[in-house]
């Protein structure tokens, strides 16, 4: 059986992606500044309802940034996040 072109390229491809789905994470993840005090901070989201559908609301102040819009409720969900 001969293939064409566009068959091997193809082939090729769905290997090559195959194959990195496979591959195991790189070491710098494994790198990453700890979580201290000057390298992470803590994003807290307001939402409408329980649900936490529908974003209403940030706050953050700390050495990643500042964040202050919206309104706030008694929905929330903290992320804490690196700079």
């Amino acid at each position: 059986m001969k293939l064409g072109t566009r068959s091997r390229i193809a082939i090729a491809a769905a290997m090559l992606s195959s194959g990195a789905l496979l591959a195991p994470a790189s070491p710098a993840a494994a790198t990453k500044t700890p979580c201290t005090f000057q390298y992470c901070d803590t994003l807290i989201q307001y939402y409408s309802d329980s649900t936490k559908t529908y974003l209403v609301g940030e706050y953050e102040n700390g050495p990643c940034g500042q964040v202050n819009w919206g309104q706030q409720t008694a929905y929330v969900e903290r992320i804490l996040r690196r700079c």
